[in-house]
């Protein structure tokens, strides 16, 4: 039999791979995995926290909780204070505090709780005296501290004004002196002495830039930077 010039035979075709199901397969299974893995992290919920946190909610946004499952006598039991973990003590404190967000804010820190006290609220420009709405929001503060077992770290802060006055001669003694009077609220209220540490920290921790590019203060942020900061620690050991 004669072939043709022009004939070229057909070379037979690779073999389909047909092994791409498997790296599908493999996908899903590693999706399932970390699927059945978030539902056992999720699924561990602590009642009273979720509770606690309910009725905070609940009350912020004035509506009505979901009837509580705890039984009267649970209801009724004293919580004790000096158990209270971090997470417990801002809820408290939350409570507290209510509509003083203007004045007060707060801060849950891997180590402590950080209460935010906006300076313009708490004393008047250049001064160190507490206003009278401070020593007002104050009060609702001092028990829950006074009672429980914390250390306090109280910070002072303040914008990049200068001040040169005979009482403060810079913003290190305005701010430690603002810092010391928090502190010295506690200590009237009963609060340890020996449990309470004071940081004037001046204009070197601010919150927001205190000027813009071109050099001009941003009152704002000045305002946003003039605070002191209450830091709530628990008592290790």
């Amino acid at each position: 039999m004669q072939i043709p010039g022009n004939f070229i035979p057909k070379r037979p075709r690779p073999p389909k791979d047909n092994t791409g199901w498997q790296l599908t397969l493999a996908d899903m299974m590693t999706l399932l995995l970390c699927f059945f893995v978030l539902i056992v992290s999720v699924s561990k919920v602590d009642p009273n926290r979720y509770e606690a946190m309910s009725d905070i909610l609940a009350e912020a946004m004035q509506g009505k909780a979901a009837p509580s499952k705890r039984t009267a006598e649970q209801a009724m039991t004293p919580v004790d204070k000096k158990s209270k973990n971090l997470f417990e003590l801002q809820l408290e404190l939350a409570r507290l505090i209510g509509k003083e967000s203007k004045a007060v804010n707060l801060k849950l820190r891997p180590d402590a709780v950080a209460i935010n006290l906006k300076g313009g609220v708490f004393f008047q420009l250049g001064s160190a005296d507490l206003t009278s709405e401070a020593l007002r929001i104050l009060d609702k503060l001092a028990i829950p501290l006074t009672e429980a077992h914390y250390k306090l770290t109280i910070e002072g802060h303040s914008d990049n004004l200068p001040i040169h006055s005979a009482q403060f001669p810079s913003n290190w003694e305005l701010s430690s002196a603002r810092a010391s009077s928090v502190a010295r609220y506690f200590i009237a209220q009963g609060f340890p002495k020996d449990d309470i540490r004071v940081m004037g920290l001046a204009d070197t921790q601010p919150l927001a830039p205190n000027t813009d590019k071109k050099g001009k203060n941003i009152s704002a942020n000045q305002s946003m930077n003039r605070r002191v900061i209450i830091l709530v620690r628990p008592i290790k050991g």
